[in-house]
């Protein structure tokens, strides 16, 4: 299930695409239903541009495991039959520093209280 609540619209940027290795973005089953399931590039897949919102990349050493989940067994669609399973990522940088995060409805909701109780505070 989406932090959000609900699927949510596709977020394409012009100059995020599909071009390499170790891509991570939204995988969704039509236009603007994003929900929880990521999927990670294994290589250039100009395809899918303007499907799927792109929101990380795998980095450093790290991109190496992806070479050996190119070769695990998979189903008709695709899928791992014994999916792999991350333990734990790292947010080193934000490259898109132009791109506004999305806020969840709750961060609102708690930031217009505190500017209230600071407003009585006064």
């Amino acid at each position: 299930e989406s932090i959000y609540g609900k699927p949510f619209k596709n977020e394409v940027h012009s100059r995020l695409r599909f071009r390499h290795r170790g891509i991570v973005a939204t995988a969704n089953s039509g236009s603007n239903d994003n929900a929880s399931q990521f999927f990670i590039t294994l290589g250039e897949c100009s395809w899918l541009k303007g499907k799927h919102t792109i929101f990380g990349k795998v980095t450093g050493r790290t991109i190496y495991n992806l070479v050996n989940l190119a070769g695990y067994e998979t189903d008709k669609d695709d899928r791992p039959l014994y999916p792999p399973k991350i333990l734990k990522t790292d947010v080193i940088l934000n490259p898109f520093d132009d791109i506004v995060p999305r806020v969840k409805k709750q961060e609102i909701v708690k930031k217009k209280k505190k500017k209230k109780r600071k407003k009585n505070e006064s």
